[in-house]
């Protein structure tokens, strides 16, 4: 069910700010708790950047933050629990995609960094298998001649986060969540940091006994409403989508590959074409596509393989990733109110950590605790020295 903010009053036991992946599945988390919410979304569901993500269920994109790392297993465990919830109430196929995937190295600084890479992941229980180049080429034809070393990883599956981030709305819908479609402007309080709900911008109200922030990039605003920081830089990542492998088609793409000297991707994909991932870009709140980041990705993929210069391109997205000030997220209670959390800063991996935040968040509105150690994330250890 969709309403407009015309509705002059509206009730549910938690108000969610945000319809991304992080306000779906937090929704759906607390349906499964026997708990009502409204999704507050300003344009609708996944219409940032959980619509748009390569949808790479990765820890290893950004700042392999120790605390975050942490955390990967869990929510490794709840996609996998999601593959086989979502689809069998929603009938969605989210393309849950357990491929191999390759990290590549050209140069011998890059297999240096690869072997770093490796040895760290084997201290943290994560052991990935080393190959030769030959070894490399000899798991698909994609690969080019100039690869040295690879690292192959069986653990980073693939989603089509659209159809996963509209599959958990549908599934919280089944348990009685809504969404108000419309601009939240502030929150409502009695002054003492108690919270009773939100404000709309047409002055119109939404009243919960909790009320949980996840606006991606957009998260900053609230700062003000908090009266607490809320540091979160918007990052701009484009992608380029493949129609055709080149070379007359030859095999399909079946395993996801990366150059570690340049952090290019290529990303097959179960429902939609081939992905090329993905440019960082600090260009405030722009959401074009550019044809420089185009031509960069496209160089850097050619690297990894010279199919990409006979490929047809089919499309090209662009979306803002919300950035912490330390490269961890914001997860949990603010400081100085009662039941106003946060849920942001997640950078590119939004999707991947989507789950266990979104239960996290569930588990401390419904039974005052989580399962999950977020203790390093929580909001408190902002301040206005670090905005």
């Amino acid at each position: 069910m969709t309403e407009s903010e015309n509705t002059n009053t509206n009730t549910a036991d938690v108000v969610i700010v945000g319809g991304g992946i992080i306000g779906c599945l937090t929704a759906f988390y607390l349906s499964r708790r026997g708990l009502s919410s409204v999704v507050i979304e300003a344009d609708g569901i996944a219409s940032g950047a959980s619509g748009t993500s390569a949808g790479w269920l990765t820890p290893y994109s950004h700042e392999n933050d120790p605390a975050m790392l942490a955390l990967s297993p869990a929510t490794l465990l709840l996609h996998a629990q999601l593959h086989e919830i979502l689809p069998n109430m929603t009938g969605i196929d989210h393309g849950y995609q357990p491929d191999p995937y390759l990290r590549c190295a050209v140069t011998e600084g890059g297999i240096a960094e690869l072997r770093a890479f490796q040895s760290q992941r084997a201290s943290e229980g994560v052991p990935m298998e080393w190959l030769s180049g030959e070894e490399a080429r000899a798991m698909s034809p994609w690969i080019t001649a100039n690869i040295i070393g690879a690292l192959r990883s069986d653990n980073e599956p693939t989603v089509d986060s659209y159809r996963l981030t509209m599959s958990a709305f549908q599934a919280a819908e089944m348990g009685g969540a809504r969404m108000i479609l419309g601009r939240v402007v502030g929150l409502i309080s009695s002054g003492d940091g108690i919270v009773s709900g939100i404000r709309m911008e047409n002055g119109s109200e939404v009243h919960g006994g909790a009320v949980v922030l996840a606006m991606g990039p957009w998260s900053g605003a609230a700062a003000e409403w908090l009266d607490h920081p809320v540091p979160i830089t918007p990052q701009r990542g484009e992608l380029v989508y493949l129609a055709a492998a080149g070379e007359g088609d030859g095999p399909e793409l079946d395993i996801g590959l990366n150059i570690v000297e340049d952090g290019g991707s290529i990303l097959p994909k179960r429902l939609s074409d081939t992905i090329v991932a993905a440019s960082k870009e600090y260009v405030g709140f722009d959401r074009s596509t550019t044809t420089g980041a185009r031509d960069e990705l496209l160089i850097n993929a050619a690297r990894l393989s010279s199919r990409i210069e006979t490929a047809s391109i089919s499309g090209q997205t662009a979306c803002l990733r919300p950035i912490s000030a330390d490269g961890r997220a914001y997860v949990g209670l603010v400081p100085g109110w009662d039941a106003v959390y946060l849920a942001t800063g997640h950078s590119g991996e939004g999707i991947h950590y989507g789950p266990v935040t979104a239960d996290a968040i569930a588990g401390l509105i419904s039974d005052g605790r989580c399962e999950h150690d977020i203790a390093p994330l929580s909001p408190a250890r902002t301040s206005t020295t670090n905005v």
